[in-house]
């Protein structure tokens, strides 16, 4: 099953308040590894290589009730920095992945995610529909992953959705 921007929302809207920037930061990674265990790269990825990946993003995220958006595109650059150096762990293929390359849409996180906060906060939108715009913001970013798959010549390369 590929990434779903419903799936995202969903545990973003599961998500527990925090009382704290590092349970929160906990939190977002949880909500963004669970959306992410259904990536595909011609096969499914297996859910619990993904965890270096989420911690990756734990730790990449400090600073986020200062810097708020910054630090979720850190984390979430962080966990694909991982799994571009994991993708032939992540999904099980004969031959083996041999590279993985992050979507190029990622440096534009930020920006995306700005849009959606102000939106949420000027329209006053209730915890759905602000989840809603965070995924949307979040899954935008996503598309264009690819992981290189080295047969015999010629290379293949498959889209991870």
């Amino acid at each position: 099953m590929p990434l779903s921007q419903s799936k995202l929302a969903t545990e973003l809207e599961a998500m527990e308040p925090a009382g704290d920037e590092l349970t929160a930061i906990q939190n977002f990674a949880t909500a963004f590894n669970n959306y992410f265990k259904d990536a595909t790269a011609g096969v499914p990825a297996i859910p619990a290589t993904l965890d270096p990946a989420k911690s990756a993003m734990v730790g990449a995220m400090t600073g986020l009730s200062i810097t708020g958006a910054a630090a979720i595109q850190a984390g979430i650059t962080a966990y694909w920095g991982v799994v571009a150096l994991s993708g032939a762990t992540i999904w099980i293929l004969v031959p083996p992945i041999a590279a993985v390359t992050p979507p190029p849409g990622l440096g534009g996180l930020v920006a995306s995610l700005a849009a959606a906060f102000t939106a949420n906060t000027v329209g006053a939108l209730d915890l759905i529909a602000s989840a809603a715009a965070i995924a949307a913001a979040i899954h935008s970013t996503q598309s264009g992953a690819l992981a290189l798959i080295t047969p015999p010549p010629p290379n293949v390369t498959v889209p991870i959705v």
